[in-house]
């Protein structure tokens, strides 16, 4: 599985920037999942007098509204990106909004101003509004999803094409080996080797073993 955020200030370009974006990888047979990351206060999917909002408020920790035309599993929390990935599956998935997920990044902006205050070492990419008034951003290629959408998509398959090979990591509690996806499995990987890459006795591509009681 392969993770790519789309991230910038409200009203900047994101939701469209991610629907062309999902056009393209289908149109080049992925399969696509995405996350919207929603920071509006008091937001929920739910409402008051809804027998499922009555199943939450008596205390169920996970309620599911099977319907006619779709399923929802509502849980009552906010989950951490790693654990809400674990649920997908597909070739891409498109986190819209910034979850703090360790991944390559498009950013998008209305001006120069907002590409400053929402840069970060990730972003590979600049799009949105912006887009119309700039080619490059410093070293960023700044591209217009409405119109070369191929090229976003061209580097998008390029930033995470280490995804698509799966880091050899197992995960065992009691004995009982934990399922990761991809995703999880690289960034378990990255914060383990990045902690004990400085100590006495490590060696690039030897094997390590952690043992946590």
């Amino acid at each position: 599985m392969r993770v790519i955020m789309v991230k910038g200030f409200s009203k900047t370009g994101k939701t469209t920037t991610v629907t062309q974006i999902i056009k393209e990888l289908r149109r080049r047979g992925y399969s696509v999942g995405t996350v919207k990351d929603i920071h509006y206060q008091g937001f929920t999917m739910d409402h008051p007098d809804t027998d499922t909002y009555k199943h939450a408020k008596a205390g169920a920790e996970r309620v599911t509204a099977l319907g006619e035309k779709e399923t929802d599993i509502l849980f009552s929390r906010r989950m951490e990106i790693d654990a809400v990935l674990k649920y997908y599956k597909e070739d891409f998935v498109i986190l819209e909004g910034d979850s703090g997920a360790d991944c390559p990044a498009i950013l998008t902006g209305a001006t120069e101003e907002d590409l400053e205050k929402r840069m970060t070492d990730n972003v590979i990419a600049v799009s949105g509004i912006i887009s119309g008034k700039l080619n490059r951003y410093g070293k960023l290629p700044v591209i217009n999803c409405l119109e070369e959408v191929e090229k976003m998509a061209d580097l998008i398959e390029k930033a995470t094409a280490r995804e698509k090979e799966e880091a050899d990591v197992i995960l065992t509690i009691d004995g009982v080996e934990i399922p990761m996806v991809p995703f999880v499995k690289n960034t378990l990987k990255n914060v383990v080797i990045g902690a004990v890459k400085a100590l006495d006795g490590y060696e690039e591509g030897k094997e390590i073993e952690i043992r946590v009681k």
